[in-house]
């Protein structure tokens, strides 16, 4: 953990007093700063679980006084569970308040009913990777629960990203048409696929979203050699050369799903790597 995302878990633990009542049971720092990797422009993520739900005197306690801060309300109410945001010491500071019994209802869900969905999966990945507050012993059981990923899931993980373009459609539909808009948006939704295939590859859930992504890209043991550098590199180089570096990681992803997971095959979508357009 760097310098930075010690001194803001500090401060996160001074915020945590202001909303800390007997009925609050656990709370943690999620985000860059609970993982660690936070810059001087990472906000705190604070998310607080409680027993019984904040009165609505306490609740419009908390709006007031985040908008007297500069900040305001996200979303919710006392009886739902709400989210608001600060400015404290010049830094953005989220909190979000929750019914402890919704926490372990979605890791319950998952469990049972595994599902590739972007929001759940950020939600879960937040409990394994973050800075716990209070409540040590409730953190502790969701983490555990948790960690014990379905295989079905991480199937499902592999299975529903598996869909990518031929090449030629990069190399005619994008570069010779110039359409540097659709070539660029194809970038990143290959590369979030490869990134969701990787981390079931890798029995963890995806961390929910691209931004500061890089972090765990480095965690990962199974990926492409020098997955870190080449991804990048498909933003940097010429059409043609980006292209090519791309397909190249899709395809030595492939490789590492026979590999990993032979369960799943990828001889399909191989087949439409390699299609030709029809002259």
């Amino acid at each position: 953990m760097n310098d930075i995302s010690k001194n803001r878990i500090q401060l996160a633990k001074k915020n945590f007093e202001k909303f800390k009542n007997e009925n609050v049971v656990a709370a943690i720092v999620s985000g860059s700063i609970g993982k660690g990797y936070g810059d001087d422009n990472s906000d705190i993520d604070t998310f607080i679980f409680y027993d019984k739900p904040y009165t609505k005197k306490e609740y419009d306690k908390i709006v007031g006084e985040a908008k007297q801060s500069g900040g305001d309300i996200f979303h919710g109410s006392p009886k739902e569970g709400f989210a608001v945001y600060y400015y404290i010491d010049g830094i953005k500071c989220d909190f979000g308040f929750r019914d402890y019994r919704e926490a372990e209802k979605l890791i319950s869900g998952m469990l049972k009913m595994p599902e590739v969905d972007l929001m759940k999966h950020l939600q879960i990945s937040g409990f394994i990777d973050s800075v716990i507050l209070h409540g040590d012993k409730w953190i502790h059981k969701w983490r555990k629960k948790a960690r014990k990923i379905p295989e079905d899931l991480l199937y499902f993980m592999v299975r529903n990203n598996l869909k990518f373009e031929p090449e030629w459609v990069m190399n005619t539909m994008a570069i010779e048409r110039g359409d540097t808009l659709y070539l660029h948006e194809y970038y990143i939704l290959a590369i979030d696929r490869i990134i969701w295939i990787l981390c079931g590859l890798n029995k963890i859930y995806h961390p929910g979203k691209l931004k500061g992504i890089d972090n765990k890209i480095k965690q990962l043991d199974i990926k492409p050699v020098n997955f870190f550098e080449r991804y990048r590199e498909v933003f940097e180089l010429s059409a043609e050369e980006s292209v090519k570096e791309l397909f190249g990681l899709i395809r030595e992803t492939m490789d590492l799903i026979d590999k990993h997971m032979p369960r799943q095959s990828t001889a399909r979508i191989r087949r439409v790597l390699e299609m030709k357009l029809r002259k």
